[in-house]
């Protein structure tokens, strides 16, 4: 396998308590795996579970991470934006704090590097409940017909040349700026593709902040707003 000269691995975590260890040790993991240096950030984005104090023990056994901590919850959009940013390494890979795609994933985007400055990773085979899954796919559609955005999962995982950033501006702070980075990085030149990959179930049973409709209300904003 190819190995990264860097990487850093942006978690934003909200709620938690259940998974957030465990993804943090695989991330470890994978990191030592598969780069010569590695960094893990974590936005513990207003959680009022026990994920702060996990984080506090979790930076005590590794000595590679470091913690963001919101106050109060800013939602997923302001904080991936944030985490985009906070990385200094070469690739950026992205991981949800619940689990649902393990940091090994990122195994299967490092072969197309070569070609490519951004991997998404595409969740082929959803585990998630007929209400989400029904949303993503029009929020898809959508996509494709007012940006030609031709991709199926642009809200997944990726992993980001961090150069990439450095030639755009990202307007949104919903979950729309996942699809503006897409969409910007291709109106640059840069070359975008997606990798099957694995996920699975929540297993505390939760739906995630993802289908409120505060969230897709802000999103449906935001993607009007970049349209006109």
């Amino acid at each position: 396998m190819i190995k990264l000269s860097s990487l850093s691995l942006l978690i934003p975590a909200y709620n938690d308590e259940a998974t957030i260890e465990k993804v943090v040790a695989e991330a470890v993991a994978v990191g030592r795996r598969v780069a010569k240096k590695f960094e893990i950030i974590v936005t513990d984005d207003g959680s009022h579970d026990r994920t702060g104090p996990g984080l506090v023990n979790l930076m005590k056994k590794y000595k590679n991470i470091r913690v963001i901590t919101h106050r109060t919850n800013q939602g997923y959009g302001r904080t991936i934006k944030e985490l985009y940013f906070a990385g200094q390494y070469e690739w950026l890979f992205t991981i949800p704090g619940d689990y649902q795609i393990g940091a090994k994933e990122v195994q299967k985007l490092i072969p197309h590097i070569g070609n490519n400055d951004m991997i998404l990773g595409w969740r082929v085979k959803r585990h998630d409940p007929t209400n989400r899954l029904f949303s993503s796919w029009i929020y898809n559609t959508l996509l494709r017909w007012l940006f030609g955005v031709t991709l199926h999962d642009v809200n997944s995982v990726r992993l980001l040349r961090r150069s990439v950033l450095t030639s755009l501006h990202l307007s949104s702070s919903s979950a729309f700026v996942d699809a503006e980075l897409v969409i910007r990085t291709k109106r640059l030149g840069f070359s975008v593709t997606e990798i099957p990959i694995a996920h699975r179930a929540r297993s505390d049973n939760e739906v995630g902040g993802g289908n409120s409709w505060r969230t897709v209300v802000q999103t449906i904003v935001d993607m009007i707003r970049f349209f006109l």
